[in-house]
């Protein structure tokens, strides 16, 4: 999981100008509810809301806009949210009607619309309730208990402090695992993954230079500012339609920390090299941009290796459709990567990219349902993966060529247990140092924590460079 895919800005207008066309509030929060209901039953939040928002019959882009925000601005204070929803409920609601009363309260946390209008809205909303439960019930319910939140908001506030889930916005046992992996700074790791991701680009070099593609955000008249070898991070987001250069390919959204990894890979032209877990295709066009080599782009997700293709062709790259390929360019084909019997041609790789399966825990701030999804159980069931994919892949590449581990979490089970693992059982490699440029200079980079810092602004990342010994 790459983290790279950006959270849609909210707002919008009509293109006179206007107010933004927007729905009722009311029938956003039932929207909103049900987004929240599937993604705590455990379906992803990003793809819930694609799929909601998409089946919603004549939602304008305003709403869907404002319902994105509403809904990932619950999931950032879920850990709040659940704890006080447990204060206020004599029993638990079903699903649903508990999902409508947490997007409520987040509403009246937010605070830009008075507590009468959110109650008034979310009361409306209890009665638009699909599947039986738009009912006098429920909209005495959601009454009566955000009613109750306004009137005893400063105790329960004081209360929630003092429980660790409530007070840092995520499960008990993933405040552990932070507290362990970063004993200096886990409260700040934990403050920084609950806050709004910025929309950061990455610059197309074979479209221009990062001068060119700044001077046009400025002629445009969008904030930014440069970060690290070819990023530009908004100051404000906005829709990707409204940046000049996305369209034509000069731009791409791909975190800082996702972008170094075809800068530590360093692709160089005629190279064979492997993406063995490609989608979205993030890093396969960032390997392409950098150099004339031939890539590889596999991928077990059929339904989301799609977008590998639709990423070369608005950066204007190259897809070969045979492996080994008659030019540069990408080769982009579903498979399993730990089994290369099914797709390997038996031809080495001079280079190979592991962007590894992991638990995401480095791009919390873009993805704030994935601690609500994962369990401690899960860290091993990943580095077990992680470590099949190593030693099925280890094999292919050429000697004197390198493999780059990679994964998006912060976790040491993720990432130097893995690699350290690895390393001892291999008489076989070297593990180089890994370093990054950055606008106040260079910084080793196996660990990357989330850091919002105007000179290095990314997501938390592991990265491990592993050369083959000839």
């Amino acid at each position: 999981m790459s983290g790279t895919s950006p959270e849609p800005a909210a707002g919008g207008g009509r293109p006179d100008g206007g107010a933004p066309q927007r729905a009722a509030l009311a029938d956003e929060l039932v929207l909103v509810a049900r987004v929240l209901c599937d993604t705590l039953a455990g379906s992803h939040l990003d793809a819930t809301l694609e799929r909601l928002t998409g089946a919603a019959p004549g939602l304008t882009a305003a709403s869907v806009r404002a319902v994105r925000d509403m809904a990932y601005g619950t999931m950032r204070r879920y850990g709040l949210l659940r704890w006080v929803a447990g204060r206020l409920n004599s029993k638990r609601p079903l699903p649903l009607l508990g999902a409508l009363q947490v997007a409520g309260l987040a509403q009246l946390l937010d605070g830009r619309r008075t507590p009468a209008v959110v109650i008034d809205q979310a009361v409306a909303a209890a009665h638009r309730l699909p599947d039986g439960l738009g009912n006098r019930f429920s909209a005495g319910f959601v009454n009566a208990t955000l009613r109750r939140f306004e009137r005893e908001r400063d105790r329960l506030f004081e209360a929630a402090d003092r429980d660790p889930e409530a007070r840092h916005g995520h499960p008990a046992w993933w405040i552990e695992r932070v507290r362990a992996a970063c004993p200096d700074d886990w409260a700040g790791v934990l403050a920084r993954s609950l806050t709004h991701a910025p929309l950061t680009m990455r610059v197309n070099r074979r479209r221009g230079s990062v001068a060119e593609a700044s001077a046009r955000l400025s002629v445009a008249g969008i904030a930014h500012r440069r970060v690290g070898e070819e990023a530009l991070v908004l100051d404000d987001a906005l829709p990707v339609e409204r940046i000049p250069g996305f369209a034509d390919g000069a731009l791409t959204v791909q975190d800082v920390g996702a972008q170094l990894a075809a800068q530590i890979l360093r692709p160089a032209a005629g190279e064979r090299i492997l993406d063995a877990c490609a989608a979205p295709g993030g890093k396969t066009t960032h390997l392409l941009q950098r150099a004339d080599c031939a890539v590889l782009a596999l991928d077990v997700d059929a339904r989301r290796i799609g977008r590998i293709g639709e990423n070369l062709a608005r950066e204007g790259l190259p897809q070969q459709p045979d492996w080994p390929p008659a030019g540069w360019g990408a080769c982009v084909r579903v498979a399993d990567a730990a089994d290369p019997s099914a797709w390997w041609d038996g031809q080495p790789f001079d280079r190979i990219l592991l962007d590894a399966p992991c638990s995401a825990s480095g791009i919390v701030r873009r993805h704030p349902d994935v601690p609500w999804h994962r369990q401690r159980r899960d860290l091993a069931t990943f580095a077990e993966r992680q470590r099949v994919l190593l030693e099925a892949l280890w094999p292919l590449l050429k000697p004197g060529g390198t493999l780059l581990y990679a994964t998006c979490s912060i976790f040491p089970e993720e990432g130097e247990g893995v690699i350290s693992a690895f390393c001892s059982q291999r008489a076989d490699l070297v593990r180089q140092a890994v370093t990054a440029s950055w606008s106040d200079g260079q910084q080793g980079v196996a660990q990357l924590l989330p850091s919002d810092t105007a000179a290095r602004e990314h997501d938390g990342f592991f990265y491990a460079l592993l050369s083959k010994q000839p």
